[in-house]
């Protein structure tokens, strides 16, 4: 007897290519890191612009607070001149940084560009010789140098709020305007707010109770910080 052997069947099941790799995930990842890169460095700068400002802010703020004992030190010696006589404040002395007319056209800061104007030479070079160059009309010379153990540099520069120098009750020298010094104080307000003017300010008037005088300081310090006070003082 034959036997049947049963084979079994094979079929072939054709297979597709094999597909290259086109890399465009890793492209993908790439830019997400490039893109997280930049906001991280943005993050880190915008750390360090607040950083720096809050910085500056502070120096700043110290210079202002230490301004002060430029003012203890102008004081003292307004109140040394007067006890000498009131005459001794009549006219100017640069050497000291006193001036005894109220410089209209003083610009303490340097920022106007009126050649009219008065510079401060708060930095010894002249006002960057700005007279000669036309681009302002006088240089003033400011107090020597007051060095504080804060380590904030001092200088400042006295105006006496009158018209012209010499005597208050006299006139102007060599003409026939009257000085005018605003002094003492009525109730009201000033015209102009924040400003001092021998015409304008109706508040001010001869009243018997001293002259105003305005002190000026330029504080630096650390960080090449510089600030411009002004204070109002009476005698």
């Amino acid at each position: 007897m034959s036997r049947n052997q049963d084979h079994p069947m094979r079929t072939s099941i054709p297979l597709s290519p094999r597909r290259h790799q086109s890399g465009l995930s890793l492209i993908v990842v790439l830019l997400a890191l490039v893109t997280l890169s930049f906001a991280a460095v943005g993050l880190i700068r915008s750390i360090d612009t607040g950083t720096l400002v809050i910085g500056n802010l502070g120096f700043k703020k110290a210079a202002t607070a230490s301004s002060d004992q430029a003012v203890d030190v102008a004081v003292p010696w307004m109140t040394a001149q007067t006890q000498l006589g009131a005459a001794s404040l009549y006219n100017s002395l640069p050497g000291n940084g006193y001036y005894a007319s109220s410089l209209t056209n003083l610009d303490p800061a340097g920022n106007s560009a009126m050649p009219s104007r008065a510079r401060v030479d708060w930095d010894n070079n002249a006002c960057d010789n700005c007279v000669s160059a036309g681009t302002c009309s006088a240089c003033i010379t400011p107090s020597p140098v007051t060095n504080t153990a804060d380590g904030y540099s001092h200088r400042y520069v006295i105006a006496r709020m009158c018209r012209c120098e010499g005597d208050p009750n006299s006139n102007c020298a060599g003409t026939t305007v009257p000085n005018s010094c605003p002094t003492g104080q009525r109730a009201g307000g000033s015209p102009k707010k924040g400003e001092l003017k021998y015409g304008d300010d109706a508040r001010f008037e001869a009243s018997g109770l001293g002259t105003h005088f305005r002190i000026i300081v330029r504080t630096t310090g650390p960080k090449d910080t510089s600030t411009i006070t002004e204070t109002y003082v009476q005698f």
